[in-house]
Order: structure tokens, then sequence, then C-alpha cells
């Protein structure tokens, strides 16, 4: 592995382990074993690594949130998804931590992350659709979009919830993926008795999942 993207993917875990404001170059260098300045040579500042990491978030985003076929039944689309949503928050989990923040700090980052926002939507649009399709919901086209915001809302900030409500306790993967239940909780209103079934079986294979 090249030595830049040896220092990505340590800034990622150390990030991810004890937040992004908690790090610095010289943290991320010691556990490489390498000089400051070596690191300088590859980044000018942990901004400019923090840039890098979140190049690596649209990349997997792009690539993991894809189209699937039209054929595919409801409850595996729906399994998918959440493996998709759920997956990538934890894989980034210091991005969803602080993202305001983040973003914020830097408009092309920002505008990057509106975009990745997008193709989100899309493919959360593109659920709720297959899951009407196969009459797993009942939804008016008019209730779609508010559907989508509130998945938006949890899937975005269910890592910044739980830290604000956690003292002194890392936030782990199991934690993560009982945001997969509240997921549930929103299109539970929605649900034929098939869909219960499937939901219900979703629930319950996330809860057994670490």
């Amino acid at each position: 592995m090249k030595t830049r993207d040896k220092i990505i993917q340590a800034s990622l875990k150390l990030f991810n382990e004890k937040g992004e404001r908690a790090i610095t170059t010289n943290h991320i260098a010691a556990h490489l074993g390498m000089s400051p300045g070596n690191l300088y040579y590859y980044f000018r500042n942990k901004e400019d690594i923090i840039k890098s990491i979140f190049s690596d978030y649209i990349a997997y985003v792009r690539e993991s949130f894809v189209p699937v076929s039209s054929d595919t039944p409801a409850e595996v689309y729906l399994q998918r998804y959440c493996e998709e949503v759920f997956g990538s928050i934890w894989r980034f989990r210091f991005f969803h931590a602080s993202m305001p923040e983040i973003v914020m700090r830097d408009k092309a980052l920002h505008q990057a992350y509106l975009q990745a926002h997008d193709v989100l939507v899309a493919r959360a649009h593109e659920s709720v659709l297959n899951l009407r399709r196969d009459e797993f919901i009942v939804i008016d086209d008019d209730q779609i979009d508010e559907l989508i915001e509130l998945m938006r809302v949890v899937g975005g900030f269910w890592v910044s919830y739980l830290m604000a409500n956690s003292v002194g306790k890392s936030i782990t993967k199991a934690d993560v993926n009982r945001g997969v239940g509240k997921f549930i909780v929103l299109l539970w209103p929605y649900s034929t008795d098939k869909g219960k079934e499937v939901l219900t079986k979703l629930k319950l294979k996330y809860k057994t999942v670490a």
C-alpha cells in the first residue's frame, strides 16, 4: 500500500475511534511511526486529509448505491438498501458524527456532500417505489418525499444522536445497526400485512447483527 493511502486509512481509523476533533496530524504520524514532516510531504494539514477521506466516501456512495434490476424482489431490495446505508454510516461514522461542522468549514466539501446526498435520496426514492410496487406498503405519491426526508434524517444523524446521548461509551456497529429499526418504524404505518411480516423479519435480523 502506498504511503498516502496508509495515511488516509490510519486517519479514518483514528477519526472513527476518537473523533475528528481529538486527532491531530501528530497523532496520525505517531500512529504510523513516521515523522510529522514526512506526513506533510503528502498532506498539507488535517483538512487536506479530511478532504481525501471525503472523496473516498463520495466514491463509496456512488459505487455502493447503484440501481438494481427492476425484477429484484422488494424484500431483497430493502435488506440491501439497509446494508448500504448503515454500512456506509459505520465505515465513515466520524463524518456522520460531525457532518454539519465538517462540511460548513469548506464550500467545496459542502457541495460534494450535497451531490452525495442527491444520490442517497434517489436510492431511497427507488426503494420506496419498489416496496409499493410489490405491495409491501401503500403510500400516495405526495407522501413519498416526506417519508424519504425522514429516512435521510435518521440515516444522516443517527450517529450524532447516539454520541450526544452517550457518556464515556464508544459507538459500536451494533449501535449503528439499531438505526435499521428506526427505518422500520417510519415504514410501518404504510405497511400492508405482507410488508409487516418482512419488516419484522428485518428487525429481528438486525437485532442480532453486531
